[in-house]
């Protein structure tokens, strides 16, 4: 298996494959921004939704943006989309059970699925999560330069390998492709040495306890 470390180029591959043609997108946590816009040649229409209503609100990508709490059932109708894209947001999820079965409700039969998600079978991430929230936050705005703002409490409810795909299963999704993906070496910011050093630590893992899962589903039936 190639070692990975790059997760956009992994998504951008699952999306290409995942978009049909004039796609109805759900963004779930689109936040202020979105990597969609890249894909925006095959999408008709990119329908946001987020909990963080001033966040939604500045998101330029989307088409339309409701304010709506992932734990509960989202204000559309069935078959409503032809992908679902959560883009690390699973780690946020409260009830992981109720949410994927609404993804899989709001999906047409053979919809598709794309997530990126925290991989808490990673062992440096979770030595990080012990860490207090001050330095949890310090760390992602020196490295990936995630606003303190943008920065919110996670309860990795669905974050191993077996847990993810087992909801996701029981929630009536059919696994395409799962790649694990060594990020941590953005938390190195500027300093190269750093990055060298965490690229190396996850090398040595197994690749299903790299940092990053990222994922393409099929709604079944």
């Amino acid at each position: 298996m190639p070692f990975l470390t790059s997760h956009t180029d992994v998504e951008a591959r699952y999306l290409a494959a995942a978009l049909p043609d004039n796609a109805r997108v759900l963004e779930a946590g689109c936040g202020r921004r979105s990597r969609l816009s890249g894909h925006r040649d095959r999408i008709e229409r990119l329908v946001g939704v987020d909990l963080d209503a001033e966040a939604g609100q500045e998101n330029a990508a989307v088409d339309e943006f409701v304010v709506a709490d992932l734990s509960k059932p989202l204000p559309f109708a069935d078959a409503s989309f032809d992908l679902v894209y959560a883009n690390f947001v699973v780690e946020h999820l409260a009830s992981p059970e109720t949410t994927f079965r609404e993804w899989q409700r709001v999906l047409r039969p053979g919809g598709g699925l794309v997530v990126l998600t925290s991989n808490s079978a990673n062992p440096y991430l979770a030595a990080a999560r012990m860490l207090p929230d001050r330095a949890r936050v310090f760390a992602k705005r020196v490295g990936p330069r995630v606003a303190t703002r943008d920065v919110f409490p996670a309860h990795y409810r669905a974050n191993t390998p077996k847990a993810l795909l087992g909801l996701l299963a029981a929630a009536g999704f059919e696994r395409v492709e799962v790649a694990y993906v060594a990020t941590l070496h953005r938390y190195a910011g500027e300093r190269a040495g750093l990055g060298r050093l965490l690229r190396g630590a996850e090398r040595a893992l197994p690749a299903a306890r790299r940092s990053t899962i990222v994922g393409r589903f099929r709604r079944a039936g």
